[in-house]
């Protein structure tokens, strides 16, 4: 079965369902979605679907929700000599070889200047810098092994932490070339050197990833289950706990939340929003990359996302008109954010505005829209309009999209 990423949402459809030799009646009849609503798909009449109706129907054929929203790319790209090194990198042959004694390095790697190098990491991710990316984490994660292996007491602590960060920032790139398993299997690895590093909020933050992973996976329940028991193990007292310790906690209610709207969990994904929005209150929009990225514009974008996964565009508008695009906030929740107003817009047939919208997502971070498969269902929507706005050619050459 060839479900290519260059292809509609409506083709890759058709051809899962008739390769599990099932009639459009009859996937209706499985997944609960509207007959209406598969036919228009596949005719190519409609270019996008929510989010809880695509869950729906890869659910009942079998597949996974990324590989009928997005696609899945061919294996020469799955086998970028990049990702082949961070494969190396997170999981390294000398974890399964007999031990030996190592011996020591001439200049064991400074711890600090470690973290601050994750940290750029980390900010070459929300940037969309994958090339960058490539080519710095799989050093990065090799440097904080040697770093844990040649410290001891309090720098071997502070070792273990880079280390986990390091191989959670490892995961979200394998996620994002949808390796989600391997990608989950890295955070479970990590989790021991979570342990070692003697701080709770690094697990937390492993769980928070596992959680965004299972998502794109459509493993909503298991998304949500993960992030809201992490959640409550870390619960601040909110008088005296540390504005990191809030945001990771505010970090998890997040995802929580996004994982139950996908799920049409819509008044359960409102109540920890709200709750959300009071610990966001007390913090601020942090620009610390160490942690989960949270604060009051997180929250709205959140809130955002919510409604148009719910399908209440108004509603998306409104609120969208009223956050703020900060400097604090990471260009990747930018990205995020534009894309959803954007789709909102679409549905409004407000096309004009939602193509000047995915231009403001290129100027901002242009590979982030690259991979965005809701940006191209968008412009593939927008394409099959009588008439497209200026601009609308120029975005669909940008991303990959036929016109």
């Amino acid at each position: 079965m060839e479900l290519r990423p260059d292809m509609t949402i409506g083709e890759r459809l058709k051809v899962a369902r008739q390769f599990v030799d099932l009639t459009q009646e009859v996937l209706a009849e499985q997944s609960g979605v509207h007959l209406d609503t598969i036919r228009k798909l596949e005719q190519g009449q409609r270019q996008s679907a929510r989010i809880s109706t695509v869950n729906a129907l890869a659910h009942a054929l079998g597949i996974e929700t990324t590989a009928l929203l997005l696609g899945i790319a061919p294996q020469e790209e799955r086998e970028d000599p990049q990702l082949l090194a961070l494969r190396r990198a997170l999981i390294p042959v000398g974890d399964f070889l007999p031990s030996t004694d190592h011996g020591e390095e001439d200049t064991p790697p400074d711890v600090a200047a470690l973290r601050e190098s994750v940290s750029d990491a980390w900010g070459s991710y929300h940037a969309g810098d994958f090339a960058t990316l490539g080519r710095t984490v799989p050093e990065l994660l090799t440097e904080a092994r040697i770093a844990v292996r040649e410290n001891t007491n309090g720098a071997a602590q502070e070792a273990n932490a880079v280390l986990v960060k390091a191989a959670q920032l490892g995961a979200h790139v394998l996620a994002r070339s949808r390796m989600e398993d391997l990608a989950l299997h890295g955070l479970d690895r990590a989790r021991l050197a979570a342990e070692q590093a003697g701080d709770p909020l690094l697990g937390a933050m492993l769980s928070n990833s596992v959680s965004w992973i299972m998502m794109r996976t459509g493993r909503l329940d298991d998304s949500e289950h993960v992030a809201i028991r992490t959640a409550d193990t870390i619960e601040p007292r909110f008088r005296s706990s540390t504005p990191a310790h809030i945001s990771v906690y505010g970090g998890l209610l997040l995802s929580a939340a996004a994982a139950a709207g996908r799920h049409r969990r819509y008044d359960t994904a409102r109540d920890l929003l709200r709750v959300a929005q009071a610990a966001a209150a007390m913090v601020g929009d942090s620009t610390d990359r160490w942690t989960s990225v949270f604060g009051p514009t997180s929250v709205a974008m959140q809130a955002v996302q919510l409604e148009t996964a719910a399908g209440e565009w108004g509603a998306a508008l409104e609120l969208a008109g009223r956050v703020p695009m900060t400097g604090k906030t990471p260009d990747s929740w930018k990205s995020w954010f534009l894309m959803d107003v954007a789709h909102a817009q679409s549905q409004t047939y407000r096309d004009a505005d939602a193509v000047e919208t995915l231009r403001t997502v290129r100027r901002i971070a242009p590979e982030w829209l690259r991979q965005s498969g809701l940006a191209k269902a968008v412009i593939r929507e927008t394409l099959a309009r009588p008439t497209q706005p200026r601009g609308t050619i120029s975005l669909a050459k940008f991303v990959g999209v036929a016109h």
